[in-house]
């Protein structure tokens, strides 16, 4: 492979993924080429694969928004916007907001409709190098990797970026008991925001380990929902009444209903999961309007929850490397992919 060349992962259509020479991208105007050096496998990642997820994805394309990497140029202009330079090791958020419509305006950059991110319009991070574009360059993408955290530590920021903004909705106070129902990477991270925030953390998994690492990252109990009573449980260790905060961290929208059935009167439930299609499901509208729930979503982060997701790493308030189960290279893309589907692995890491 000559120097004008690297390999990339293309992702041609569900179920459709080549290991590629492909030209070797060129920093113009107002760009950032990066070498990228870990990227982690998001579920979002194995939905737009599967055909789960098709909207904002154009295909061919090099999915990955969970990135890690060196700055290795800098193009003509560029540098107006960003003061990084040639060696700098950087994270990036994959949303590129529009920053004038109403929902940027307001504190919501994540909602914005005319969003567009990396690994999605533009692409990312399953490669050997990869552009950030001159409106993600212009609008703020580029973070400094805190010296103390690893490149593969740093590819969990953005992951770590959306659980901030689920915790803010979640209004977890002291004292408070947070249900979280699945404890794959992303429930375990809810699991140490909640206990930083000093609730008493439920973790219901059918996995003997994931409730294993549960509990030694913080979880006050743990059920397994195969063969023990999950409601039973949050009554009994809520004195009757319900959780005061649910997390749905698994996109099985069927378990809805479960998560306000355990819910407090005037509880929070976070619906943080992406779901499959639709996500359709029959809800028991009752349980929200007799019990006054408050019911949230969490899609994505913005650029604020990134860097205090980056602060989190490196002040080591949270724990990135107990998540990381697996490491791949890129020539073993499908393996990655393969693990991260079965539930064989937490976080998987391809490093190019």
């Amino acid at each position: 492979m000559s120097s004008d060349t690297m390999r990339a992962a293309v992702f041609l259509g569900p179920r459709e993924m080549e290991l590629r020479d492909v030209p070797r991208p060129v920093a113009g105007p107002g760009e950032v080429l990066l070498k990228v050096a870990a990227c982690a496998v998001c579920g979002t990642d194995l939905r737009i694969y599967t055909g789960g997820k098709t909207r904002g994805v154009v295909p061919p394309r090099v999915l990955g928004h969970e990135i890690a990497a060196t700055v290795v140029d800098v193009g003509p202009g560029a540098g107006e916007h960003t003061d990084v330079k040639v060696g700098d090791r950087v994270a990036t958020p994959p949303g590129i907001p529009c920053l004038a419509c109403r929902f940027c305006n307001s504190g919501h950059e994540n909602l914005c409709k005319r969003r567009v991110a990396l690994g999605y319009r533009f692409d990312g991070g399953f490669a050997e190098y990869m552009l950030v574009p001159a409106i993600g360059v212009e609008r703020g993408l580029l973070f400094r990797i805190p010296d103390r955290l690893s490149d593969v530590e740093a590819a969990l920021a953005e992951p770590l970026a959306c659980v901030v903004n689920g915790q803010r909705k979640n209004g977890i106070v002291l004292g408070d008991t947070v249900l979280v129902v699945g404890a794959g990477p992303i429930g375990l991270m809810h699991v140490q925001l909640a206990r930083a925030q000093g609730a008493k953390v439920l973790v219901s998994e059918p996995s003997a380990s994931r409730r294993a690492l549960a509990g030694e990252l913080g979880a006050t109990r743990t059920v397994d929902p195969t063969s023990e009573d999950l409601p039973a449980v949050v009554d009994a260790e809520t004195n009757g009444d319900g959780a005061d905060v649910t997390v749905a961290a698994i996109g099985v929208a069927g378990l809805t209903n479960t998560l306000l059935n355990v819910t407090r009167p005037g509880g929070r439930v976070n619906l943080f999961a992406g779901y499959s299609g639709t996500g359709e499901t029959t809800l028991e509208a009752n349980l929200i309007h007799y019990g006054e729930l408050v019911v949230t979503g969490t899609n994505a982060c913005t650029r604020e929850d990134f860097r205090i997701a980056l602060d989190l790493l490196a002040s080591g308030q949270f724990k990135a490397g107990p998540l990381v189960s697996h490491r791949f290279p890129l020539e073993q893309i499908e393996a990655a992919f393969e693990t991260t589907r079965s539930g064989e692995g937490l976080r998987v890491v391809v490093e190019p």
